[in-house]
């Protein structure tokens, strides 16, 4: 089972990663289609300096989306889509308690701490990371 298991982990790292970069590049792509809609809705959730936050955050989802996607700069990209969801959690649906269903911070959490997951672990084998920059040998203990 765990020769299984070790053939599957990869393509599962990858898989998230790729759905993960999708989801949030997607939201991105449809703040940066309308920009002062967007502008409008951080101005009217108390967001300081809105027109910068607004590119700031569509960098975080599409940019960070983006990376993700193909596995490049993944703890950069996982940094941006963080951030984000940060915000997106703290300004907009905390209040609103755990549920989805009620506008909760339970799918913006989860997307937040799969982006941590990449911060920390990088994009796995299959990734552009991967393939620009081979990892370093470790020294004999």
């Amino acid at each position: 089972m765990k020769g299984l298991r070790n053939k599957i982990v990869p393509l599962a790292v990858t898989l998230l990663r790729i759905s993960t970069g999708v989801i949030m590049a997607s939201h991105g792509w449809d703040k940066a289609s309308d920009i002062g809609k967007w502008t409008a809705q951080l101005t009217s959730l108390g967001v300081p300096y809105p027109q910068i936050n607004a590119y700031l955050s569509i960098a975080g989802e599409l940019g960070g989306g983006l990376g993700l996607i193909v596995g490049l700069l993944t703890p950069i990209a996982a940094l941006g889509i963080m951030s984000s969801m940060a915000v997106a959690i703290f300004k907009v649906h905390l209040h609103n308690g755990l549920a989805a269903k009620d506008n909760g911070f339970e799918y913006p959490m989860t997307l937040f701490w799969i982006a941590f997951f990449f911060f920390c672990n990088g994009a796995g084998p299959l990734s552009l990371d991967r393939l620009f920059c081979k990892p370093k040998p470790s020294p004999n203990p």
